[in-house]
């Protein structure tokens, strides 16, 4: 079933691919919140004039956002039910993921199809509303890994493993998303199975679904080395 959803979110009457779909977290829903929010994600405010206004702003002086909203990507007919991100001192860098609820279950608990890349600069653009958005680093696969050892760090993982049905592209033929900004990937998503309660690294169960190739580090792609800049230490 995983393998079978849509390889990407898309744009809202579906006919243009956006960005890849290479998340998966099954639990309840109380459970989702709180164990995202205990390692460190926080919740995105909603689009509105304010917030569009302050995102700009921001944007404008390089200053942080910890809550900044997310443009919507749509996915079983709808845009994304909540959106989380881990920021940095500038609004520009950000880690954020989208998340829906699929129309299925695994063992009665629920199932959450997202998406999470890795922001490292912003860009002017006739494609959003407010001319503006964000550079996404085309190593999509570092920052699926960057929420799942997120996760494992707080020991809120059960169990992990890799599914095929993202869209696989290659440095030499990458894809591109709604902004026209292009990323490779091993086509994988990670699919991760929360526990309630805190669970020690050597109790973590794989899968052994597919293997994922192993990510390019932080930094190392051309264009996180032409847009992100070391954090100041003041």
């Amino acid at each position: 079933a995983l393998a079978n959803l849509p390889c990407c979110a898309s744009n809202k009457d579906g006919t243009a691919w956006g960005d890849p779909l290479n998340v998966v977290i099954v639990s309840d829903t109380g459970d989702t919140l709180n164990s995202l929010s205990r390692a460190g994600w926080s919740f995105t405010h909603r689009i509105t004039p304010e917030s569009i206004g302050r995102l700009v702003g921001a944007t404008i002086k390089g200053e942080s956002y910890p809550v900044a909203p997310v443009s919507n990507l749509y996915l079983f007919g709808r845009s994304q039910d909540f959106a989380l991100q881990r920021a940095r001192p500038n609004i520009a860098q950000r880690n954020h993921m989208r998340f829906w609820l699929a129309p299925f279950k695994f063992h009665n608990k629920n199932v959450w199809v997202g998406q999470v890349s890795r922001d490292i600069g912003s860009k002017g653009t006739p494609k959003t509303p407010t001319w503006t958005t964000h550079i996404s680093d085309p190593e999509e696969d570092l920052t699926r890994e960057y929420l799942l050892h997120s996760l494992l760090a707080e020991g809120f993982v059960e169990s992990f493993g890799f599914v095929a049905g993202a869209r696989a592209a290659t440095r030499e033929a990458p894809a591109s998303n709604l902004t026209d900004d292009t990323y490779f990937s091993d086509g994988m998503r990670v699919v991760v199975v929360l526990s309630p309660d805190p669970i020690p690294y050597e109790r973590v169960r794989s899968l052994l679904w597919e293997q994922s190739a192993a990510p390019v580090a932080e930094g190392q792609t051309e264009a996180a080395d032409e847009h992100v800049r070391p954090i100041s230490e003041k």
